[in-house]
């Protein structure tokens, strides 16, 4: 082991320590030469020096404060003196901080330097004592001043009097002079006639009187200049005389002149001897000035004083500062000195301890570093060769440091050796391995060249391997990355996908990973491609293979809507005739067969209705429609038409609607409808005992009533709960329970039938109305199916209207925990205090108690509570609950009413009220009865009521005739005998013109038009008669209801005609061909609510069936369709029976349609040759009107389909429909003669003429 003395640490450290002495020694000296420096310098520069400065300061601040006082004696106006006082404060404040500042560096500066005695202390003392004095003239100067404001304000007030005075004696010599010569031109006063009779002495005392007076103040106005104390003394005598002297004239002068110019006399005697004698004001006036003066050279006194003493403490601040720094400086010197010694000393032993070390381990170092250069300077090759000057005798011969350093440099070299040769060997096996790999390997440099790849790359690049290398190529350097990213590190790509063009035009993919690397010292980028040119292929036939299926779903959705609207089309005719059939002569069998086949048909037309439904949202056709609704009267309009199928199996329906729910919102009603009834059905379907309830409530709601809190945001999620006691469904059937054409199992589809169709309906109708739809169930306890929806906000405010109920005691009795819970909360709505009982014992026992003014219970529960009647009294009102099919409330011994269940909550509260006798009794009656069960559950449709089943209820001989305009002679003949065959007197005209002059008359309830006619059409019609009703309202003093309800009747199928017809005025729309029913159902909405007002500016609801068109067959479907319709010709001309044939009146038409047709057929053929569209699209659309009604619905679709490809330019297919339309119509011609000679049609289902 060495010794440590002898190590090369030892001996630099050494060398370093004693280095480090000498430069502590110098350190320490500076460090006490630079405390000193420090020491002197904060005396002067933070003591003395700022102690001069705030002297210096003081001084001119102190003449600037003394020169204030005669800007403020020479002030003007109060405002001027404000100004100068402002100035004065503000100078004052800064005099006040320079004596603080100066005060406190006069208590700093009481130190000494180093090495000084407290000889200064009796000048210290003294610098104390002039500080004192200085505060005490400081103050002296401002209380001087102070004194002088108040002197000039006071001063400057009196000046205003005196202005004011001067300018009083002013305007009084000015009327003395006026009165003077009133009182010479006319004595007796200035209405009095000159008299020359007037004694000369009379005009002598008005003018002595007025002489006096003017020169009286005259003098008073010299008073007020006067600046002596005897002058005012002997102007006051003066103007004594001079009154005294008037007064004498005046008193000269007749009583009634005297009088007049007696206020002048007294007004001049005020101003000089009054209430504020103007002597007295003067004399006050120059006391004050001489006050002035002797201040103002009091306060110039003082300032000079404090001037001087500010200058004489500057004068001792500054002698004192100039002894301080000569004694600095004698310290400064003492030190450099002292520093100049230690640092000769330091820099002798520093260049002792340098040579040294550079002898015995500088020289040493450069030698090993020379041989570390060697190894660097050769080739791996000649490395065996290298002789190293490091020996056992030369550096590597010492056992320090260096040494050892030495014989590590020659372990190194022969490390390296052995490492070169394996490294060559490591070489050799990758480039084997990369030269064989299946993945493209290439370096790409920053200016996108090739620096290397293997084969792989470039056959992908389709290059040979060495035109490859040094090229520019996307492989090795895509386009979207700069050269600049790859400088800056940022290249990280993994999985890209790159087209790859060779140059013999065909392209491969590649998929790409880059990463950054260096190649040789330089960035670049390593790429590894893959070729996946095979999979992109695969990837491309499958997207072609998806589109296919895409446009194949497309096409299958759109013809099963065509097909859908086809068989729906003939389905309704089938009801149409079981409908007519129905209101004929029957006995009981045929009756039961009329009422099986309709409801089978009604059944079979809600399947196609769900199947259409369903191939709308598929094509995405399905738009949603946005109308006013009252949430909820739509739940119990559903609730009030599924309950006679609930309580035909025993069930409660409850409606239970949450003040939450908003009276009115905005969304598409049908539609909620038609989930509702979905839904609701179900529910019924497949409960067999229990209840049904329908819950609704909305976000934001307060169970107070009072507006949402959302109401500012204008929408509001509706949320709507159908929960039964049914059969239940289990989590495996729910899975598959919102899927077309699948329901919970396949034994439900065989127990209660069903297509599956109608929750999957659904659930996209509530998602196309932004909200969802689910369930909760457990097989045996029942289901609960929801869905949420948003909704606009209605207009008008949700107001909270009086509680008609306040005050009144209600018991409800009723066995249902459900119902009996949500008549109570109805109730206390309506401002009812509600008891509760569930059985008979507990109803008796509480009615026993007395104190209710109302029972409210069900049917049955009442019957058994009937002999318990006396506890309550015979006078109780009950309000009763039933189904409709039980007896009512009549023959009670009791006040009674009954309400039907579901119970409205509206009907409820305004029933107890009418029984109560708090409201008047309701008109319509809200009694036991059952609403009309049409068989038709579909929300879509309110069924065939009343207004379906009474096409015979004449309705038009009633209200009066029916105006219908109609250029058709075929459609005019058809309408006519269709309203005739309702009962209806009908009025036909040609045209819009001939209707118009037809509807001034004013006989007329109802107006029927074509859109489409010559000289006006119905759009203008509908226009002229709402804009006649307008002025007519406008002029007449009285409001009648005087609007006609105007109905559409159209051909046209195309997109957005039933809102063109609204925004015309109209009132409704029908679809040629028009049947009976549909035409049965439009008198009774319009005539029986015709004309008590105009309708609302909302679309009007949909009608109770399908009053729409079905949808016209697709073109290339024409030629499948049957020529001649003759279900559809019984339906609309009302033709008897299958077996019996058609009567002459319908041959008779149908010939006339062929008449009337011909000559339209051939002018659209002609003008379609002369190129004549418009011609062409109105000849087109009369005859597919014409057309639909009589049956020929080959003929209609062709025509109809001629129409469209006219309006949208399509010439090609336009040709090809007119082909059709002139195939289409001798078909027709010889099927219409053929009636001619049989009386005889085959009776099938479907009887149609091909």
């Amino acid at each position: 082991m060495r010794s440590p003395r002898r190590s090369v640490a030892f001996r630099i450290l050494a060398g370093l320590t004693v280095i480090g002495g000498l430069a502590a020694a110098t350190s320490v000296v500076a460090v006490s030469l630079f405390s000193r420096f420090h020491l002197g310098f904060e005396q002067i520069a933070t003591a003395k020096v700022p102690g001069l400065v705030a002297a210096a300061q003081l001084v001119q601040q102190s003449g600037a404060v003394a020169a204030i006082a005669p800007a403020l004696v020479a002030a003007q106006d109060q405002p001027a003196r404000e100004a100068v006082m402002a100035r004065m404060g503000e100078q004052i404040v800064l005099l006040e901080r320079l004596m603080a500042r100066l005060i406190a560096h006069g208590s700093a500066m009481g130190g000494a330097m180093p090495g000084e005695t407290a000889q200064n202390g009796t000048a210290q003392t003294g610098n104390r004592a002039d500080l004192g004095e200085l505060d005490r003239r400081k103050n002296e100067l401002v209380g001087t001043l102070l004194t002088l404001n108040a002197q000039v304000q006071q001063q400057l007030a009196l000046t205003a009097d005196t202005n004011a005075r001067a300018q009083a004696l002013a305007d009084l010599t000015t009327r003395l002079g006026a009165a003077e010569i009133r009182e010479q031109e006319t004595p007796g006063g200035p209405d009095a006639e000159p008299d020359p009779a007037q004694p000369a002495s009379v005009h002598d005392a008005v003018e002595r009187w007025h002489r006096e007076l003017a020169d009286a103040t005259t003098i008073l106005l010299a008073a007020l200049r006067a600046d002596r104390e005897g002058q005012l003394a002997r102007l006051r005598a003066d103007t004594r005389g001079a009154l005294d002297r008037a007064a004498a004239a005046l008193a000269a002068l007749p009583p009634d002149r005297a009088a007049r110019l007696e206020p002048l006399q007294r007004e001049v005697e005020e101003a000089a001897f009054g209430r504020s004698p103007l002597f007295q004001a003067r004399t006050a006036e120059l006391s004050l000035q001489r006050a002035i003066k002797r201040s103002a050279v009091r306060n110039q006194a003082v300032s000079d004083r404090l001037v001087g003493i500010v200058s004489d403490y500057f004068l001792a601040v500054e002698q004192d500062v100039a002894r301080r720094s000569a004694e600095f400086e004698r310290v400064i010197r003492d030190g450099e000195r002292a520093v100049i010694a230690m640092a000769l000393l330091s820099i002798l032993g520093a260049a002792a301890i340098f040579a040294y070390i550079h002898r015995n381990v500088v020289a040493r170092l450069r030698a090993l570093r020379s041989a570390m250069q060697a190894v660097e300077d050769t080739a791996p090759a000649e490395m065996p060769h290298l002789a190293l000057p490091i020996g056992d005798g030369g550096v590597a011969g010492s056992g320090d440091e260096i040494g050892e350093m030495a014989r590590a440099l020659a372990y190194f070299v022969a490390t390296i050796r052995a490492r070169e040769g394996a490294l060559a060997d490591s070489e050799r096996r990758l480039r084997a391995i990369l030269e064989q790999s299946p993945v493209g390997v290439s370096i790409g440099r920053t200016d996108g060249t090739v620096a290397f790849a293997n084969a792989r790359a470039a056959e992908l690049a389709g290059r040979a391997l060495d035109a490859f290398v040094g090229s520019r190529h996307t492989l090795a350097l895509p386009r979207t990355i700069p050269g600049a990213a790859v400088e800056a590190g940022d290249v990280v790509v993994r999985d890209a996908e790159v087209a790859v063009d060779r140059p013999d035009g065909s392209r491969v993919w590649a998929l790409q990973t880059l990463q950054r690397t260096s190649f040789e010292g330089e960035p670049a980028v390593l790429a590894w491609s893959y070729d996946i040119t095979a999979r992109k292929r695969a990837e491309e036939a499958l997207r072609a293979a998806k589109e296919q299926a895409e446009i194949a779903a497309r096409s299958k959705a759109e013809f099963l809507a065509t097909m859908s609207h086809e068989i729906r089309t003939p389905m309704n005719g089938v009801l149409g005739m079981l409908e007519l059939m129905a209101l004929t002569p029957l006995d009981e069998e045929q009756r039961t067969l009329v009422a099986t086949m309709r409801d089978s048909g009604a059944a079979l037309l809600r399947i196609i209705d769900d199947i259409l439904d369903l191939s709308k949202i598929e094509a995405g056709k399905l738009d949603l429609e946005e109308q006013d609704l009252r949430p909820a009267e739509l739940v119990e309009g559903v609730a009030d038409l599924l309950a006679p199928q609930a309580h035909q199996k025993g069930l409660a329906l409850i409606c239970d609607i949450d003040p939450s729910v908003p009276v009115r919102l905005r969304g598409d009603s049908g539609r909620l409808r038609q989930i509702l009834f979905n839904l609701t059905g179900n529910a019924i379907k497949f409960t067999d005992r229990g209840r049904v309830v329908l819950r609704v409530h909305a976000d934001g709601g307060r169970a107070d009533g009072a507006a949402p809190d959302r109401a500012d945001l204008g929408r509001v999620r509706l949320h709507v709960a159908v929960e039964d006691t049914g059969i239940g469904i289990g989590p495996e059937g729910q899975a598959r329970l919102f899927q077309p054409f699948s329901q919970a199992d396949s034994s439900t589809t065989r127990r209660f039938g069903g297509t599956g169709l109608g929750l999957a309906i659904c659930t996209r109708l509530v998602e196309r109305m932004g909200g969802g739809l689910g369930v909760e169930s457990m097989p045996g306890q029942g289901s609960t199916f929801w869905f949420t929806v948003e909704l606009s906000r209605g207009a008008g405010a949700d107001l909270a209207g009086p509680a008609p109920l306040a005050g009144l005691a209600v018991l409800v009795a009723d066995e249902d925990e459900v119902q009996r819970a949500v008549l109570a909360r109805y109730l206390e709505q309506g401002g009812a205090e509600v008891v509760t009982a569930t059985t008979v014992a507990e109803a008796a026992k509480r009615l026993g108690r007395g104190g209710f003014g109302l029972l409210v219970t069900t049917v049955a529960l009442a019957q058994r509570l009937e002999p318990l009647a006396g506890a309550c009294g015979p006078t109780l009102p009950r309000l009763l609950l039933g189904d409709g099919r039980g007896p009512g409330p009549q023959g009670a011994a009791h006040p009674a009413a009954g309400l039907v269940q579901p119970v409205h909550r509206t009907a409820l509260v305004r029933a107890a009220a009418a029984l109560t006798g708090r409201a008047p009794p309701d008109p319509a009656g809200e009694s036991m009865a059952v609403p009309p069960d049409d068989g038709t559950m579909d929300g879509r449709a309110g069924g065939n009521g009343a207004a379906d089943a009474a096409p015979g209820s004449n309705p038009g001989s009633i209200l009066g005739p029916i105006l219908v305009a109609e250029d058709h002679p075929t459609n005019q003949q058809v309408v006519l005998r269709q309203l005739r065959r309702l009962g209806c007197a009908v009025e036909l005209a040609a045209d819009g013109a001939q209707a118009l002059a037809a509807w001034r008359s004013g006989r007329h309830r109802l107006v029927i038009t074509d859109c489409h006619m010559p000289t006006m059409d119905g759009y203008e019609l509908a226009r002229r008669i709402r804009e006649a009703e307008a002025v007519a309202d406008a002029s007449s003093a009285v409001q009648t209801p005087a609007r006609t309800p105007i109905v559409a009747m159209t051909a046209n199928a195309l997109s957005g005609e039933m809102e063109r017809c609204l925004a015309a005025g109209m009132d409704d729309y029908l679809a040629k061909p028009v049947t009976l029913a549909q035409l049965a159902r439009i008198l009774a909405r319009w005539l029986d609510a015709a004309p008590s007002s105009a309708p609302s500016s909302v679309a009007p609801s949909p009608p109770p069936g399908p009053v729409m068109p079905a949808a016209n067959p697709l073109p290339d479907e024409a030629d499948a369709l049957p020529v001649l319709d003759l279900d559809h010709v019984r339906e609309t001309f009302g033709g008897g029976a299958q077996e019996e044939g058609f009567d002459a009146g319908t041959i008779e038409m149908m010939a006339f349609f062929i008449e009337t047709t011909r000559p339209m057929l051939d002018r659209a053929l002609a003008a379609l040759a002369a190129g004549e569209a418009e011609e062409v699209r109105a000849a087109a659309h009369s005859v597919a009107g014409a057309a639909r009604t009589a049956g020929a619905r080959a003929l209609a679709a062709a025509c109809t389909g001629l129409e469209r490809a006219i309006v949208e330019g399509r010439a090609a297919d336009a040709d090809r429909h007119a082909g059709e339309m002139a195939r289409a119509f001798p078909a027709v011609e010889k099927a219409i003669r053929a009636l001619h000679h049989t009386k005889e049609t085959v009776a099938r289902p479907k009887e149609t003429m091909v």
